[in-house]
């Protein structure tokens, strides 16, 4: 018995990390967009402009930089690695 709540406690914890990858992701590839400048009208590059704004939580603005490119890596960056602990964390606290 204590073999399948090892394997579901395994299992949610490697969902929480997957999540918290998946929204790292997001945010990275909208940094990448916007650094590169990706077709900014185009349907994918705003879908995932819409998509990172929510997950950005309160870091855009948290550091000023005097250039935008670093103030988009800063703002998308610190939000990707928030997303990476978050749910590293809940990956070892649940898995």
């Amino acid at each position: 018995m204590a073999s399948n709540k090892t394997n579901s406690g395994s299992a949610l914890g490697t969902l929480f990390q997957g999540l918290g990858f998946l929204l790292a992701v997001i945010l990275v590839a909208h940094t990448v967009f916007v650094l590169f400048e990706f077709q900014p009208e185009g349907q994918l590059a705003q879908s995932v402009a819409r998509a990172a704004e929510p997950l950005a939580l309160f870091f855009p603005g948290l550091v000023d930089a005097p250039v935008p490119e670093a103030q988009v890596l800063l703002d998308y960056g610190l939000a990707a690695l928030f997303w990476m602990l978050v749910g590293g964390l809940l990956g070892r606290i649940f898995g």
